[in-house]
């Protein structure tokens, strides 16, 4: 694990610092004070908020590879469908989940003088995706890239080069379009807490929050960090930049080791009148060993019973604020601690009921949760080539779960004639 010097538990300058060789946790850095108990940095940065909306939209969009990202494509594709994309406000990501919101930051102005039509998501955000990563190899250009990381080029900063060549075209945070607050997540090894990057600010709550402004800094930086897998790919360590309460620089992990759902950035009271649009595309607990060597195959193990534990809490979380809301009718003022919206699974299964808005689902759109032979919820996490029938199934998987929930839990938000839908493009 990495180490840093001890240094004050309230720092003033980061020269105060004892000398080095007084190794130190990483979880154990002043900024979140010697010990365990993290303490907020205080500062008065926030980032900015959208504008306002009639129906204002919440995306929370998980980890999982290239099997989240076409997932999560397919998803927003029901929200065009459904004439909610338009209300989009909010829009966070974890790794996988990353791209898919990285592309869909990059397409936003695009989208919008389009109309944020179905077809308008398709062309401009989906055909572009499913046709590069059904015939190139992210892996692939990856390996291939080595050589430069014999100075001090590492494999994440090759990383955010390929994204972007192959989907985000150097754009910066600070350029993002302003309709919509962009949350890209990490994981900070250094404090333990979840790192955010926005439009207009990064950071996270106990070094505080720096402006992107004047930085220079891209999406892709930020979606490299937030898939920058333990093992695969090094830290991404930021540390040319200011923090207000920083005595050591952030080293970046891929966000799903804090929370691969995206939801803690838009769970708050304060967000409780958005409605929210979530996707765990993330992996599943395998039943069997993990491997063949002891200690690797049992921490393996232990890290997705982890996973598992902590990605169940959050949903569980959710689903109850679900449940007070439907608890004081479509119509009533959202209380506080209740929260309307969907929360789906790659293998979400609905009621087999035929009868309602569900039915009338069923009815109008087969469901496909098997490609050649295996649950798509059983795809590897990977960032490789994937088959291009793989890929529109996961799209139309994402567009189908989303449609099914909207049918179950609000039908008042699709149209009474399913027919004026169609599924993503064969």
């Amino acid at each position: 694990m990495t180490t840093f010097r001890h240094a004050p538990a309230q720092p003033t300058d980061p020269a105060d610092a004892l000398p080095a060789g007084d190794p130190q946790w990483t979880v154990d850095s002043p900024a979140v004070g010697t010990g365990l108990t993290a303490r907020p940095c205080g500062d008065g940065l926030r980032p900015a908020e959208p504008p306002a909306t009639t129906r204002p939209v919440a995306l929370a969009l998980s980890g999982g590879g290239f099997r989240a990202t076409l997932a999560a494509l397919g998803f927003v594709r029901l929200l065009a469908d459904a004439g909610l994309l338009s209300g989009l406000r909010y829009s966070s990501s974890v790794s996988g989940g990353s791209v898919a919101n990285g592309c869909l930051a990059t397409a936003w102005p695009a989208l919008r003088e389009a109309g944020f039509t179905a077809r308008a998501v398709d062309d401009v955000l989906i055909a572009p995706v499913v046709d590069r990563v059904s015939h190139h190899s992210l892996k692939h250009a990856l390996i291939g890239g080595l050589w430069r990381t014999l100075g001090p080029t590492t494999r994440t900063d090759l990383l955010a080069r390929r994204l972007d060549e192959w989907f985000l075209g150097g754009t910066e945070l600070e350029r993002l379009d302003a309709q919509v607050r962009w949350i890209v997540n990490a994981a900070n090894q250094t404090t333990g807490a979840r790192f955010t990057f926005e439009r207009d600010v990064y950071g996270d709550y106990t070094i505080g929050l720096a402006p992107t402004a004047g930085t220079g800094l891209r999406l892709s930086r930020a979606v490299s960090a937030s898939a920058a897998v333990p093992g695969a790919f090094p830290p991404v360590v930021l540390d040319r930049h200011p923090f207000p309460c920083a005595t050591h620089p952030p080293a970046l992990l891929d966000g799903g080791t804090y929370d691969n759902t995206g939801l803690e950035a838009i769970d708050g009271d304060r967000y409780r009148h958005t409605f929210l649009c979530a996707l765990n595309a993330g992996g599943l607990l395998r039943p069997g060993v993990y491997g063949r060597v002891p200690v690797v195959r049992d921490l393996a193990r232990a890290n997705s019973l982890l996973y598992r534990q902590s990605t169940t809490l959050r949903t569980r979380a959710v689903v109850e604020r679900f449940e007070r809301a439907r608890a004081v009718g479509p119509d009533e003022a959202v209380p506080h601690g209740a929260r309307r919206g969907v929360l789906v699974q790659l293998s979400t299964r609905f009621p087999a009921d035929r009868s309602g808005a569900l039915g009338r689902w069923h009815a109008a759109f087969t469901e496909q949760p098997v490609f050649q032979g295996r649950h798509l919820a059983l795809v590897p996490t990977v960032f490789d080539r994937l088959d291009a029938g793989l890929c529109r199934a996961l799209v139309q998987r994402g567009w189908w779960l989303g449609g099914a929930a909207l049918a179950a839990f609000h039908p008042e938000l699709l149209p009474d004639d399913l027919t004026a839908l169609s599924p993503p493009r064969p």
